[in-house]
């Protein structure tokens, strides 16, 4: 019941955007580039896919994503992280996005595959991937978190500004790097 009650947080932080009473602000980066919220900082490192993971397969016309990943904390204190901080968007419409798979307490796939909840230390980098059921017929991707957090003006959390990293991938299932243009 926990593990569904955060997949329907995650859904809700995805539709309380128009909720956000400030400006929101949408923050966009390609993979490779770190991209910096109100907490933490994260990476698309690389990415892939995958028809079977540890015997276990996909509906038809699905396939595992698996997003390796880096957050890094940018506060002053310890955070908590989630399966339910991220999630996975390939289209425009209100189901074309998901939580990763362990969100739903599926066990780990992968040998890397990042906990439900993890702690990120004072000045920690942590990496890891996660894992997502996507479209077959999808290439594009973007991988969205939202600062989340509670203020002194409401006993609700506020979720805000949303941080969003497209990244491409090839038909040999394997992520499209992007050219990083060096800053002078």
């Amino acid at each position: 019941m926990k593990k569904m009650i955060r997949v329907l947080a995650a859904a809700a932080a995805v539709l309380s955007l128009s909720a956000c009473k400030e400006e929101v602000r949408i923050t966009e980066a390609q993979a490779c580039e770190p991209l910096s919220t109100m907490f933490f900082s994260y990476t698309v490192n690389d990415a892939e896919t995958a028809k079977t993971l540890a015997d276990k397969s996909t509906y038809d016309d699905y396939c595992f994503l698996v997003v390796d990943l880096s957050v890094a904390n940018l506060s002053d204190s310890t955070i908590s992280m989630s399966d339910a901080d991220f999630w996975i968007a390939w289209g425009e419409g209100e189901d074309e996005y998901d939580a990763p798979i362990s969100a739903y307490g599926e066990e780990p796939v992968v040998n890397d595959e990042l906990a439900q909840v993890y702690e990120v230390g004072i000045g920690e980098e942590v990496r890891g991937s996660l894992v997502f059921i996507v479209p077959e017929s999808e290439d594009t991707f973007v991988l969205h978190t939202e600062d989340y957090y509670s203020t002194s003006e409401s006993s609700e959390p506020v979720t805000c500004d949303t941080y969003s990293v497209t990244f491409t991938m090839g038909s040999d299932g394997k992520m499209v790097k992007p050219e990083i243009k060096e800053e002078s």
